[in-house]
C-alpha cells in the first residue's frame, strides 16, 4: 500500500454556501478575541473563528470588529454594526475549501456522527486513519480485514473496514470503505477516494469546490 505524495490541500475558510435567508439582518451584538456574538434574523450565538451559524461564516473577530463571509462577499462589521440582503438560501449539498497558508486543504466533517477534521487527498484510495484515532472515535477497527503495509519507520499493520456514514458540511454518505493503519499515522483524517467519487470536485483558482453527486 502506497501514500499518495500528492495531497490535496487544506480548509482555511469553509463554505457551506454562505448564504441566509432573504431579508434576514446580520448584526454583531458582542466582540471576543476570535469569537462574536451574531444575531441572524430573530436567532442568536456566539460565533468561533471558522464556524458557520445560519450561513454567516465568521471568519474573524476582535475587539475592533468582526469579518464575515455571506454569500461569497467579505464584510467588516463593527460593533452594532448590521447588513440585510435578500439571500438564496444555502446550498447544503456542496461546499467550497479554501487553502490553508501550505496550500492544504483541510474541511470539518464527522465520521460516524463524531466531529472530525480531514485532510482532502485525492490521491488515497480510501478514507484513511491511524489506529490511534480510529480508538478515539470508538471504532473497533481490529475486525476489519487484516493486512500490513510498508512505511518509512517499519511494516505495520493495516485493517480494512466499512464506516458507518461520513459527512462533510451536508454531504453525508453511508458505509464508506476506510483504512485503518495500527500506530499513530497519519496524523490527519485523510479522505480519500472511497469518499470522493461520490462527489464532483473543481477548482477555481484556489478554492475547491466540492458538489454531492445525485
Amino acid at each position: 500500500m502506497k501514500f499518495s505524495q500528492s495531497i490535496l490541500a487544506a480548509l482555511l475558510i469553509l463554505n457551506i454556501g454562505f448564504t441566509v435567508a432573504a431579508d434576514a439582518e446580520v448584526k454583531v451584538i458582542a466582540l471576543f478575541y476570535d469569537k462574536a456574538l451574531l444575531q441572524v434574523g430573530d436567532k442568536q450565538k456566539i460565533v468561533k473563528k471558522g464556524e458557520t451559524f445560519e450561513g454567516v461564516l465568521l471568519e474573524s473577530a476582535s475587539g475592533r470588529g468582526a469579518v464575515v463571509i455571506i454569500d461569497g462577499n467579505r464584510l467588516k462589521l463593527g460593533l452594532n454594526q448590521s447588513i440585510a440582503g435578500n439571500f438564496k438560501k444555502p446550498d447544503r449539498s456542496s461546499m467550497k475549501i479554501y487553502p490553508d497558508s501550505l496550500g492544504m486543504y483541510y474541511v470539518k466533517g464527522a465520521i460516524n456522527g463524531q466531529p472530525t477534521r480531514f485532510l482532502v487527498d485525492t490521491g488515497a484510495t480510501f478514507v484513511t486513519m491511524s489506529g490511534r484515532k480510529a480508538r478515539s472515535l470508538k471504532i473497533d477497527y481490529r475486525r476489519g480485514i487484516r493486512s500490513t503495509a510498508q512505511t518509512a519507520a517499519a511494516i505495520v499493520p493495516v485493517f480494512q473496514i466499512k464506516l458507518e456514514s461520513v459527512s462533510i458540511g451536508g454531504i453525508r454518505l453511508p458505509n464508506v470503505d476506510a483504512t485503518v493503519i495500527a500506530g499513530d499515522q497519519p496524523a490527519e483524517v485523510l479522505l480519500g477516494n472511497s469518499f470522493l467519487r461520490h462527489t464532483r470536485m473543481q477548482k477555481a483558482g484556489s478554492v475547491l469546490e466540492i458538489r454531492q453527486r445525485f
